[in-house]
């Protein structure tokens, strides 16, 4: 009798504790906490996502998919910080775009920033299962810009 309360009670608590510490992951990065913005972080800081993307003069690259995540259901801020840098020891420039991709009805796309790094903050309501996208221009002084991107 004992074990079968015991094996009732384990998920619920088990799940409890993810949403819990799930809530609080996102309010974090909300908030801005959990990650300084490029310029003062080193390479070597914790992120909860991050990939690359590139892009040439006149034309917007491939789009980068690489972060999949679920807001909270209640008390989110609806926003995402972004923070992104181009290849360090480089004459690139960018322009960087970034948005919650769903599978219906994705999220327009909104400027992160342009120049060599970056801060941006975009869009996203809470309850909602998304991919963070990522998108770069290069700028006319370079003709590629490679981009590393960072929540």
């Amino acid at each position: 009798m004992m074990n079968s309360v015991v094996e009732k009670r384990a998920p619920k608590r088990a799940r409890i504790a993810s949403v819990v510490a799930a809530f609080a992951v996102t309010s974090l990065l909300s908030a801005g906490f959990a990650a300084a913005p490029a310029s003062a972080a080193p390479s070597s800081a914790m992120w909860l996502c991050s990939g690359t993307a590139s892009g040439i003069v006149g034309k917007w690259g491939p789009v980068s998919k690489k972060c999949s995540y679920t807001s909270p259901a209640s008390g989110w801020s609806g926003k995402l910080r972004v923070y992104w840098s181009v290849q360090e020891s480089t004459n690139q420039s960018a322009c960087v775009e970034a948005r919650m991709g769903k599978a219906v009805h994705p999220d327009a796309w909104q400027s992160v920033s342009c120049g060599t790094k970056g801060t941006g903050t975009i869009k996203w309501p809470s309850n909602t299962a998304s991919m963070l996208e990522v998108r770069v221009k290069a700028n006319p002084t370079a003709l590629a810009a490679n981009v590393d991107y960072h929540i």
